[in-house]
């Protein structure tokens, strides 16, 4: 259970370490193309003098000059007035409501007057009081806005004299007057302006002159405020003529200011507006930059993945290339800096193939054409916007071919000797790669100017060889990696352990390197890590040097010392060599896969031996207490390693080994680790299972082919 748990948390530790250096290396990526893409400023002072010609980099919107130029199409759109219609309808149905009121009054005298004819009565004609008092009367009856009470009662009595069929006429054109101007709208500053109009233009109507002074009356009283001012309706329109004006934009290659010409404070802030004055990013462009950092590295993440999932090294092996990718990113961004100061092709001493010889030098060969497309996607994205981009296009390409090439070169585990004369080669590719640029961009060959780029080129080659020398033990010592080289150094038989093993257990060293053969072939055909399992074969019974004689491969006679032993004491003695292995290893400072090797390769299988003869003493003998502590196999190298172990010892101890009796016992072990769930924690896959028995037994065969009895 303890151990489940502990497995669980370094998982969820790796996953952690994974996402960390996922966003560290976005971050690097984002912080060096927003340096990178940074416009340099030039030095313009505002009110002087320019010292320069200045064209725009690229197209933008003057935002600001765009602005002003709507504003002022907002501002000339007039006030919007919306007429109220009911007011207008009230005012026209007074004016009708006035005559209305004049007729009927003019009727209820008409039939008084029948009336006193009529019963012989003296008839009183309606003086002017009683015609003002009716009329005012009938007008409060009307629910109108009208104010009659501004017309005077003479007003009134004049109208009321008139004829009936003028008085229509007159209604006509005072009603035709009114209509029309309330139709025109009347805002309250109008108001005083338009009644003081109309009263001046009264004599030209078609009115009668003693009525003129009514007529004016009633023209006071109908034209009244009917139109108020709308701001929706203002603001919509003053919206529509701003979004009519088409964004001012200052073109790419525009002259902004020629040289000598005054610094104005509009040229000025056009210049701040391309960020040619100030080291500043445009808000768009840093989010960009961020958004390809965090594609690239995902992109990054996942190839990796692809590319180790099934070793145990991922995350060490993602932590390490985004290291060296930002590394070059970093590179890259000085060698630009130093090369817009004055130093023409600088950038082929950028020492470029030290990725694919790093990746090389740490075991990581799969990595190196990822590492050639990140180098060659870096050049393009930090040295974009640089000077002379001609010769930057081809960097790009001398990058993408020297670094191909340097993966050809490098296409094995090579000791630091062959990795030097490598390197020469590469050196050599280098000033032949740069001559062929040089010739292309048509250079005099009799200048310098040609061949100082040659000489560049090789110089980057050697740095990337000093470079690489460098980071190899920095990178073994940080992460524990275990390089190609520094397995070739354990492999020597000088090492001093197995030196002592060879002395103190020849057996078990013998042994050791037989198990190596078997698994590394087999390891070899499954595609895993052969070069690091035959290693750590040397080593992984290192722990039966505490007590070698327990060990039949080191007994020379018939008797054993286990005789002398009880069961449970044996049991501690075999499983000791498994922690004791990893005890020693750690002392000698071996590295951790090797350490794993020793730890692991028993797993948790049970010693069946010791375990029966104790359940003979002990019925009620728990299983669990005569199993390897472990833990299981963690990776395919040490489950090969796992069945090879057992097979070789059981080969050996057949006394006439046949393919047949070879291949039974290959299965019959494999099935026993399989139904034992040894490989459960592992990514060993049933095909690789077929795969290492097969491979198991053809080296076997070849190994005993003399002892062989072959059936008949």
């Amino acid at each position: 259970m303890k151990k489940n748990k502990k497995r669980q948390e370094n998982k969820r530790r790796e996953k952690l370490t994974a996402l960390i250096t996922l966003l560290t290396f976005a971050v690097v990526i984002a912080v060096v193309l927003n340096f990178s893409s940074a416009v340099r400023p030039y030095q313009i002072i505002k009110n002087e003098v320019s010292t320069a010609t200045v064209r725009a980099p690229q197209t933008v919107v003057d935002v600001k000059k765009t602005a002003s130029e709507r504003a002022i199409a907002g501002d000339n759109v007039p006030d919007v007035y919306t007429i109220n219609s009911n007011i207008t309808q009230n005012q026209n149905d007074s004016v009708t409501a006035l005559f209305t009121s004049i007729r009927q009054v003019q009727s209820d005298e008409k039939k008084a007057k029948a009336a006193a004819l009529k019963d012989k009565k003296q008839f009183t004609a309606f003086d002017e009081k009683e015609i003002t008092t009716r009329v005012r009367a009938l007008l409060s009856k009307n629910d109108l806005t009208f104010e009659h009470t501004n017309i005077s009662d003479d007003s009134f009595v004049k109208l009321y004299k008139v004829a009936p069929d003028k008085l229509t006429d007159l209604e006509t054109t005072i009603g035709s007057v009114i209509a029309k101007q309330l139709q025109k709208g009347v805002t309250e500053g109008q108001l005083l302006n338009i009644r003081a109009d109309l009263q001046l233009n009264i004599s030209e109507l078609a009115i009668a002159s003693n009525l003129r002074s009514a007529a004016s009356d009633i023209l006071n009283a109908a034209i009244t405020v009917n139109s108020f001012y709308d701001s929706d309706a203002t603001s919509q329109q003053r919206s529509v003529a701003e979004n009519n004006v088409q964004p001012v934009r200052i073109l790419q290659g525009q002259v902004i200011i020629q040289e000598g010409q005054l610094v104005t404070d509009d040229i000025y802030r056009q210049l701040e507006l391309l960020h040619l004055v100030k080291s500043q990013m445009n808000i768009l462009q840093i989010i960009g930059n961020t958004l390809i950092a965090m594609v690239i590295a995902l992109t990054t993440y996942f190839l990796i993945y692809r590319a180790r999932k099934k070793r145990k090294d991922f995350t060490i092996a993602f932590v390490i290339f985004t290291a060296i990718i930002s590394l070059s990113y970093a590179m890259l961004l000085v060698f630009r800096y130093i090369s817009e100061r004055g130093i023409d092709n600088l950038f082929f001493v950028l020492p470029v193939v030290f990725v694919p010889m790093v990746l090389q030098l740490l075991g990581y060969r799969e990595l190196r054409l990822l590492g050639i497309m990140q180098i060659v996607l870096a050049s393009v994205l930090v040295l974009q916007n640089a000077q002379n981009m001609a010769n930057i296009i081809y960097f790009t390409v001398y990058i993408l071919i020297t670094g191909l090439v340097a993966t050809l070169i490098l296409n094995k585990p090579k000791t630091r000797n062959d990795l030097f004369i490598d390197s020469m080669y590469i050196t050599a590719f280098n000033g032949v790669s740069v001559f062929i640029i040089q010739l292309i961009n048509n250079t005099a060959i009799s200048s310098l100017s040609f061949w100082w780029p040659i000489f560049y080129g090789m110089i980057g080659g050697l740095i990337a060889f000093i470079l690489s020398l460098g980071l190899q033990p920095l990178f073994e010592t940080i992460f524990g990696v275990l390089s190609p080289n520094r397995l070739l150094e354990l492999a020597s038989p000088s090492q001093p352990l197995l030196k002592q093993m060879m002395n103190e257990a020849p057996g078990t060293y013998h042994h050791s390197l037989m198990v190596a053969n078997l698994a590394e072939a087999a390891t070899e055909a499954i595609g895993a890590d052969s070069l690091y399992t035959r290693v750590a074969c040397y080593y992984h019974d290192v722990g039966k040097m505490i007590n070698p004689a327990f060990f039949v491969e080191n007994q020379y006679s018939d008797k054993s010392p286990h005789d002398l032993l009880t069961a449970a004491e044996s049991r501690d003695i075999i499983i000791e060599h498994a922690s004791g292995g990893a005890e020693i290893l750690k002392r000698h400072h071996f590295p951790q896969p090797i350490i794993d090797m020793a730890q692991q390769h028993h797993g948790t299988t049970i010693l069946k031996f010791f375990y029966h003869a104790e359940k003979q003493n002990n019925p009620e003998v728990d299983e669990a207490d005569f199993r390897y502590p472990g833990p299981k196999p963690q990776t395919r190298e040490i489950a090969v390693v796992n069945i090879a172990d057992s097979v070789e010892a059981a080969v050996r101890s057949m006394k006439a080994p046949s393919i047949d009796k070879m291949k039974d016992l290959i299965e019959a072990i494999t099935t026993d680790r399989l139904l034992d769930g040894q490989f459960d924690e592992c990514e060993l896959s049933m095909k690789d299972i077929v795969t290492v028995k097969e491979t198991l037994l053809k080296v076997l065969v070849g190994v005993y082919h003399q002892r062989i009895e072959y059936p008949k």
